[in-house]
């Protein structure tokens, strides 16, 4: 259990970063949809996984519209595959 990383725990967090991990990018108004999860929500576990360096936004405006999308950065990647490895070494048990 050592080897789990608390940043990628969250259930939240988690899934934006498994999501994010299958694409290059992905819109904040896709990842919403997609994840079935509020605004608020997506925000708060944004900034969190951005403060730690694991997620990065990019604010532009797209025909006078604002549009972020979301990029995990390598070290993201890299957090994401240790994590998950971790799971399955405790999923195959003793």
């Amino acid at each position: 259990m050592g080897r789990l990383d608390d940043v990628v725990h969250s259930p939240v967090r988690f899934t934006i970063m498994a999501a994010l991990s299958t694409v290059d990018d992905a819109t904040y108004q896709v990842l919403k949809q997609e994840l079935g999860i509020s605004y608020a929500l997506l925000s708060k576990h944004a900034a969190i996984l951005e403060d730690h360096g694991y997620l990065k936004a990019h604010k532009s405006f797209l025909v006078k519209k604002p549009q972020t999308v979301f990029t995990l950065t390598p070290r993201g990647r890299k957090a994401f595959t240790h994590h998950v490895q971790a799971l399955d070494e405790i999923r195959r048990g003793l």
